[in-house]
């Protein structure tokens, strides 16, 4: 059998699919209604489902309370997800990930003497999530509660960068080392092709794929965890 794992804010599942490819069962939850989510789905409060019955949990609580666009002046206040779903999967003894942007407090590095979580940045490059003109970085934290090895982004300077934020796709380059004005994408058609060709998602409307993480993160993440329970499960 499959080991199960739940998939927390799950969204419309780019994590899952990266957890599936790693060998897992996976379950999604999500206080939103999520259709377009590619396997068993429970819309209800992430903060209170049920964790009995899993190997290992994924978490994404919402970034916007840690995002840079918190500093716009138009920004409405957001509430701070990642501390109690942290606190929540500390408690239940199951390994977990959370998932959050750059900017969240979270763990970085290996384990120390004052965190038994680890830490590491993931990033595009580091999969070769690129095309022949561009490259996606979408930069990462994953916060696990056992040990994740240490990463190292392999940008490309000769490939115009794509980043996708909210409503708005754009392209970034550099000039003798500078960055230069880049060109903002406006038909979803061609966001929903980048997003297809740079991220491997296909299943996704361009709303719900703007923020969504790269199956190739979790699918190595999930490797990972898989290791580590199967080296558990031979201990015992």
């Amino acid at each position: 059998m499959k080991p199960r794992l739940l998939d927390l804010f799950c969204g419309a599942g780019g994590a899952a699919v990266g957890y599936h490819r790693a060998g897992f069962d996976v379950v999604g939850v999500d206080i939103k209604p999520q259709p377009h989510y590619p396997f068993e789905f429970h819309q209800a409060d992430a903060l209170t489902f049920p964790l009995d019955g899993f190997d290992a949990i994924h978490a994404s609580p919402p970034c916007q309370a840690f995002s840079a666009m918190r500093v716009m002046a138009n920004a409405r206040p957001h509430l701070d997800l990642l501390t109690p779903t942290r606190t929540r999967l500390v408690a239940s003894g199951v390994p977990f990930v959370i998932e959050n942007v750059l900017q969240a407090p979270m763990e970085s590095g290996p384990p120390s003497l004052w965190s038994s979580l680890s830490g590491v940045v993931l990033c595009g490059s580091m999969f070769g999530l690129r095309t022949s003109r561009y490259e996606l970085r979408r930069h990462r934290q994953f916060e696990a509660s056992q040990s994740l090895p240490v990463m190292t982004c392999s940008h490309r300077s000769d490939l115009q960068v794509v980043g996708f934020y909210g409503d708005h796709a754009r392209t970034r380059t550099r000039i003798n080392g500078h960055h230069a004005r880049g060109t903002d994408i406006t038909r979803n058609d061609d966001k929903l092709a980048l997003v297809r060709d740079l991220m491997g998602i296909d299943w996704m409307s361009w709303s719900e794929s703007n923020q969504a993480i790269p199956p190739a993160y979790t699918e190595w993440v999930g490797a990972r965890l898989i290791a580590n329970l199967v080296c558990h499960a031979a201990d015992e």
